[in-house]
């Protein structure tokens, strides 16, 4: 039984017709067609690779019950290899875009999301598939609020000063529901920096824990940052830092630290910013987004008493 991994490509790279290739076991297809100004590029790429027998692989359909229990589809013995062939995609992703190769959609957060399917090499192995093919499919709910009109009705203008953090928050706010975590994470945090680090560069996590009203604004967001303290629990680990309101101050000025460098091999990939590691970040882009958010209707609350 063959796996394969089906991605749309964004890209500019230029190809006339389709092209095969293998590397470790697998063989990697890439397929172009015209984009908008009639011009072969690469849009299409699938990954394939056997599936060892070791791993029992098995896939099987049970029908929604009368007693209202939904379908369950069931894929066993394939986990590792999604796995493998998503890091491979990244790899790819890296050394294509030397031909301008912008983006594989790997992710099931992308849209449209990879699409895996089984392929039977006997007809002994098509006779046992339930499934041929899954795409999993995963996205934020939107989130609705009401306009806040008595900003508007009032005197506006007093938010002005607010034009920049206020645009950090809007750029974090986007770049989270890209999934670019680091970007959020970064935008977030130069909210804090700008009103908080005195100007300052170094020695921010001091000033940022002396201060009381950031101090103040970290206790009252701290209850929401903490509904997802499974997903901080690393972090603070890492850093040996216990969980207070102080402490989550401290650690988004080590995150901010470890997300502007680099530095090529031997190093904790997880803890170190590079575009492999987003999904790491979500849960401080998050903590961050809250926290943020406290900051600023604090400070449009001090404008518009």
């Amino acid at each position: 039984m063959i796996l394969e991994m089906k991605c749309r490509v964004e890209s500019t790279a230029e190809l006339p017709a389709g092209y095969r290739f293998t590397f470790d076991e697998k063989e990697v297809t890439l397929t172009p067609s015209l984009n908008e100004e009639g011009r072969s590029v690469v849009t299409e790429i699938a990954i394939k690779k056997r599936i060892p027998e070791s791993t029992r692989f098995k896939t099987s359909v049970t029908p929604p019950g009368s007693d209202g229990t939904v379908a369950e589809i069931r894929i066993d013995g394939t986990e590792e290899l999604v796995k493998e062939l998503k890091e491979d995609l990244q790899f790819l992703e890296s050394v294509l875009s030397l031909s301008m190769v912008t983006k594989i959609k790997w992710s099931p957060w992308d849209s449209p999301s990879p699409k895996l399917s089984f392929i039977p090499e006997s007809p002994e192995e098509k006779e046992s598939l339930a499934v041929y093919s899954t795409q999993e499919a995963m996205r934020y709910p939107k989130v609705y609020m009401a306009l806040k009109r008595e900003m508007l009705d009032q005197e506006v203008g007093r938010l002005r000063e607010l034009t920049v953090p206020l645009a950090f928050f809007r750029e974090g706010v986007r770049s989270y529901e890209q999934f670019n975590y680091i970007a959020s994470f970064q935008n977030f945090y130069f909210i804090v920096e700008g009103f908080y680090a005195e100007g300052e560069f170094k020695g921010q996590d001091e000033r940022f824990t002396r201060n009381p009203e950031l101090v103040d604004y970290t206790r009252s967001a701290f209850g929401q940052i903490m509904r997802i303290e499974e997903k901080l629990e690393p972090f603070f680990k890492f850093y040996k830092l216990d969980k207070t309101p102080e402490s989550f101050l401290k650690l988004a000025v080590k995150v901010r630290h470890r997300v502007h460098h680099y530095f090529h091999g031997g190093q904790v990939t997880e803890y170190f910013g590079n575009p492999m590691t987003q999904d790491y970040y979500e849960p401080m882009a998050l903590s961050l987004m809250l926290l943020c958010a406290h900051i600023l209707f604090g400070k449009v609350k001090m404008l518009h008493p």
